[in-house]
């Protein structure tokens, strides 16, 4: 006959109602981490790619702007020696037209290369007098153009966007670790309170 105090009846069902409770708390706490962080993956991905862009364009706007300024005052220098330096100095690769949409310098590519420019609409945007602004793809790559009046024509700075593919990988890799870790303390909380139930 098995004695009344025999430890093995109630270690048992202790030890199930553990794992069961353990098993319960486990899966709410993934639910809800996995809830949270798809909502706040999805939304911070999309807030710091377009805080960066707005930056960026910001930035190579101002850029723009002194390559106008250096063009319309600098004159002991020709226009493709200006183009040259400020693309450089810039960091991106800067273009002139004239009036009529004619490529008369650019940084990188010979301007023999360059047809229609006055058609584009960063170009055509500047050609009537405001701050044109266009990404377009480039080799499977965005790129951003910004372009700005000058006297007799307009110039214009185009910048790759990768640097924002770089920063949204990287937090995406910070809210990945910041997952596991949640997992992990999910996993040892719900082993407290499953200890806690099951006594």
């Amino acid at each position: 006959m098995t004695n009344a105090g025999d430890p093995g009846k109630t270690v048992q069902p202790a030890r199930r109602s553990f794992w069961k409770v353990f098993a319960i708390l486990v899966t709410f706490f993934l639910l809800m981490i996995a809830i949270a962080a798809g909502a706040l993956g999805y939304s911070l991905h999309d807030q710091l790619r377009r805080t960066l862009r707005d930056e960026i364009t910001r930035n190579l706007t101002q850029k723009a702007q002194m390559l106008a300024n250096r063009i319309n005052a600098d004159h002991a220098h020709g226009i493709d020696v200006i183009t040259s330096q400020e693309g450089q100095a810039a960091g991106a690769r800067a273009t002139v037209i004239d009036t009529n949409g004619k490529a008369i310098a650019d940084s990188e590519v010979p301007v023999a290369s360059l047809e229609d420019q006055g058609r584009l609409p960063e170009f055509a945007a500047a050609l009537r007098g405001s701050t044109g602004v266009d990404v377009r793809t480039r080799n499977g790559a965005e790129v951003l153009f910004v372009a700005v009046p000058v006297s007799g024509g307009a110039v214009r700075l185009a910048y790759p966007l990768s640097d924002i593919d770089v920063a949204t990988r990287g937090a995406t890799l910070s809210l990945r670790i910041g997952c596991i870790v949640a997992v992990l303390a999910g996993a040892v909380l719900a082993a407290a309170l499953a200890r806690t139930f099951a006594n």
